[in-house]
Order: structure tokens, then C-alpha cells, then sequence
């Protein structure tokens, strides 16, 4: 890249203005090619509008009168950026001194969709498919850049173009979770490419807005996701046939389930995204966990 581009970075936050009197300093000093910051306020009722008007009047702001989750904040977020490459960071997430500094050198690919921060408590996701799901654990080894079978929804950076033509985060999944996990993976099978990058470093304080709700409709929405990434992005047969045993015998051991794949059901006929797929599930999955080189 002759010119480095410049870079937005999204931060959605609901009821967080303690969490970006803290942060929004550190990621004005240490973001370089900064073209602006995006907060998007999911109907917060601590003053963060008004702190951040008189604080900071070169943000923009996205408010809402309610808060429409993480999900469909993000989308509105990009909607409104305009810089080639945009951050998403949680209000919760702060920056280290030269965060972004080299990561820009990977979108020489241009295949490269999305780069993941190495945060303090958290790595790569390390995947695979076992018992008719498909599962992850964080992988261990943090010490050069991994391929990603997705990027963090709350710190990574993107390439907007890439963003635009897998359609954003798919609303299915609102109010939140495994939206990330599954742009992240429908960009692998549409032949991108997701890292981790062991260098650019952030600090993640998990005070997270879920934190807030109601633990077991959040617990809900968790497994309706799951299920829901699955039915949309699996399309590997015997993948699918292990997959609806797991259903049927999951069911049987846990009757409660059943609420779980209902939910899910009904849900699904609410996808607007289609699947235009080159890479097969097996492709990827030979892939995400490997180490990277570029070159």
C-alpha cells in the first residue's frame, strides 16, 4: 500500500459513559490513520450523549431510543463510516500504544476481510467439528499471527468492502452473539481470508452490557444462535447428518432443548442472506487453525 487509508473506529456502548471517560482518551492517542470514532448509544440513561457532546464533539454519535442490542448497533455503525477499514471495539476494550501500527501490512492480501487484536485474557479460536456441532476452545500458541475461522466483534478491524459484500452482521442473530462467528465464517467460505495478529494488543475488561440482562434469556439466545449458524452456513452432508443426530439425542437426554430448536426454527425463516459459497465446510475447517506467513 503507496497510501495507508484511514480508519473508522465503531464503538457501541449502552449505559458505558464511565467506560469511555477511560477509553476514548487512549484510543485517540494511540490509533493511527484515526478518521473519526463512531459511538453508537443504545438509549443510554447516564448522560452519554450530552458527556460526549461537550467532550468530544468531533464523535460522531448514533443514538437510539432504545437499546436495539449489539447486533444491529454495529450495522448501523458502519452504515455511517467511511473510511476504507473500521474497528469495532466495546466499550469495554482499551487500546495499547501502537495497536494498529502494523496492522495494516495484512490488507496487502486483498483477500484479507477482517484482522483480530490479541486481547489480554482471550486468543484465536481454535475449532473444530465434533459431535454434530461445531466447537471452539481458544487456542494456546499466541506467539506469531493465526489464520481465524472469524474475527471479535469487539476488536478486530475490517475492510469494508469485503463487510459490504457479505452483507454486514446478519440480524438473525440479534440481539446479540455469534454474529461475529458468523460473518466470520461465511467470509472464509466465500473465498476470504480472517487473522489474528499476536502484535496488536488490547486490553478487555469485561464489563460487559449482557452482564445486565436477564442470565436466562440470555443463556437462550446463546444456543438459538448456535443452532441458527449452523442451519445457515453448514452445508457439508455428513456434517448436517451428525448434526441432526446431536439434535435428536440431545433432546431426548435434555427435554428442555426442544424450546431451544423452536425458537430457532421459527427464527430461521427470517434470513435475508444468501449463500453463495466457494469453499466447502471441510475447506475452511483445514485451514482456521493454522498458523500464518505472509508472503
Amino acid at each position: 500500500m503507496a497510501k495507508k487509508p484511514t480508519i473508522d473506529i465503531i464503538i457501541p456502548s449502552f449505559n458505558g459513559r464511565y467506560l469511555l471517560e477511560k477509553h476514548i482518551p487512549k484510543i485517540l492517542q494511540y490509533s493511527d490513520n484515526l478518521n473519526k470514532i463512531i459511538v453508537i448509544d443504545n438509549g443510554s440513561h447516564d448522560g452519554t450523549v450530552e458527556w460526549l457532546k461537550d467532550n468530544y464533539p468531533e464523535v460522531d454519535i448514533v443514538g437510539n431510543k432504545t437499546n436495539l442490542g449489539f447486533t444491529k448497533a454495529i450495522n448501523q455503525g458502519v452504515a455511517v463510516s467511511t473510511a476504507e477499514f473500521f474497528v469495532l471495539l466495546n466499550n469495554d476494550v482499551r487500546p495499547e500504544k501502537e495497536y494498529l501500527t502494523n496492522i495494516l501490512q495484512y490488507f496487502e492480501d486483498e483477500t484479507v476481510f477482517s484482522v483480530s487484536f490479541n486481547e489480554n485474557e482471550s486468543s484465536w479460536p481454535l475449532v473444530n467439528w465434533k459431535d454434530g456441532k461445531f466447537q471452539f476452545t481458544r487456542g494456546e500458541d499466541k506467539n506469531s499471527p493465526r489464520y481465524s475461522a472469524w474475527t471479535s466483534g469487539g476488536s478486530a478491524i475490517f475492510r469494508r468492502s469485503i463487510w459490504d459484500k457479505l452483507g454486514g452482521f446478519n440480524e438473525i442473530y440479534s440481539p446479540f452473539y455469534w454474529e461475529d462467528i458468523g460473518i466470520g465464517y461465511r467470509a472464509w467460505k466465500m473465498g476470504y481470508i480472517n487473522l489474528w495478529d499476536n502484535k496488536s494488543v488490547v486490553f478487555h475488561e469485561h464489563e460487559s452490557t449482557t452482564k445486565k440482562i436477564n442470565p436466562n434469556y440470555v443463556n437462550l439466545i446463546r444456543q438459538r444462535n448456535e443452532l441458527l449458524f449452523t442451519w445457515i452456513n453448514i452445508t457439508d452432508k455428513d456434517l448436517i447428518s451428525s448434526h441432526l443426530k446431536f439434535l435428536i439425542s440431545h433432546s431426548l437426554k435434555h427435554p428442555g432443548y426442544i424450546k431451544v430448536i423452536v425458537t430457532a426454527f421459527l427464527r430461521y425463516f427470517s434470513n435475508k442472506q444468501k449463500t453463495n459459497f466457494s469453499k466447502t465446510d471441510r475447506e475452511v475447517l483445514s485451514v482456521v487453525n493454522r498458523k500464518y506467513e505472509q508472503g
